[in-house]
């Protein structure tokens, strides 16, 4: 079995075991990388393409998304984020992970102040507000962001955008529900069993196994890495089925919606990027963390502003039209910045 630590020069990746503060990167070709990286994200809008036809003719509809988006939280993700570690050396990448969780719960609340920027400059309604600040942090990070990043980056970028889920998590439960319960009057307990999800405890027993330096069986190495495998098709096809069932009509009517892509998906974060870079940050750490910023808004978010008798409809138009524009913003902003 070929080690999934080997060096970034194949299909993009990059060298995990860098240190945490890295010299800038050496000259190279622009497009380097670059062409790897676009023809992932075409892969998988090929595949959620074929999503949306299968569930035009039938042969998805909500309830298949509901039992395969279950599938894919609770077992495919978790034996992705359990196989990713094989291989990899804790004495030199172990650096990166307190990094990792900085960088992460750092990043939660710059997604908090980029939605603020947005609602301030979009002149949002202030009963919509909050709802915009929400969207800003509410990412589809699990779902979409770890087998993106899995595609463009390869399998030792995947132990740390976990990270970011697992701490996004946190904050979104917490402080993201606080914003929601604003103006409401209403209280609210941190749902502790959203928390405490497989996805969560693999991130964990996956820690503790690049820490602890145990290596897997390879029988069960493997088997973890087919099930993890079909996560980022598997989702790919949830994503365009759930497009096939979305009204356009109403949706694309959004307005706001538009330079909300462009502000948070794109540009947002392209200033991070320089940012971080600018800091001297570990290349692949910037590179997981500049693409899980650009993440669209979450498939859960209408559900979770619809447990505060929000506005919903606004939560699900944003869901779409972001994951959408995501297939368009994500290559542009792999083909501007040398992420790869």
């Amino acid at each position: 079995m070929e080690n999934h630590c080997r060096k970034i020069g194949q299909r993009g990746q990059i060298d995990a075991t860098t240190r945490a503060f890295a010299p800038p990167m050496r000259k190279r070709n622009p497009m380097d990388g670059v062409t790897s990286a676009v023809t992932q994200m075409i892969i998988l809008l090929a595949i959620a393409t074929a999503g949306y036809g299968s569930a035009k003719r039938g042969m998805l509809d909500e309830h298949t998304n509901q039992k395969l988006t279950k599938l894919l939280m609770n077992v495919t993700l978790p034996c992705m984020m359990l196989a990713s570690v094989y291989g990899l050396d804790a004495s030199e990448a172990g650096i990166l992970v307190p990094w990792a969780f900085a960088l992460a719960t750092a990043q939660f609340f710059l997604m908090l102040l980029c939605g603020v920027v947005i609602v301030f400059v979009l002149r949002v309604p202030k009963a919509d507000r909050k709802y915009y600040l929400f969207m800003a942090v509410a990412t589809n990070n699990g779902f979409i962001g770890i087998p993106v990043t899995a595609a463009i980056l390869g399998a030792p970028s995947i132990i740390f955008a976990s990270i970011f889920v697992m701490v996004a998590n946190v904050f979104l439960f917490s402080a993201g529900f606080a914003i929601l319960a604003s103006g409401t009057g209403e209280r609210f307990a941190i749902p502790w069993k959203a928390i405490a999800s497989p996805s969560m405890f693999a991130s964990l027993a996956a820690l503790g196994l690049f820490f602890a330096g145990i290596q897997l069986p390879g029988v069960v190495q493997e088997s973890l890495e087919l099930l993890g495998g079909i996560t980022s098709p598997v989702s790919m096809l949830v994503v365009g089925s759930i497009m096939a069932q979305a009204n356009f009509k109403d949706i694309v009517g959004e307005l706001r919606l538009y330079p909300f892509i462009i502000l948070k998906q794109l540009i947002a974060p392209a200033l991070l990027f320089a940012a971080y870079t600018a800091l001297g940050l570990n290349p692949l750490l910037i590179g997981v963390f500049t693409i899980m910023f650009a993440m669209p808004v979450g498939a859960m978010t209408p559900t979770f502003v619809e447990q505060f008798n929000g506005n919903a409809t606004l939560a699900a138009k944003g869901t779409v039209l972001t994951t959408l524009g995501s297939f368009v913003v994500l290559p542009v902003l792999l083909a501007l910045l040398p992420i790869i």
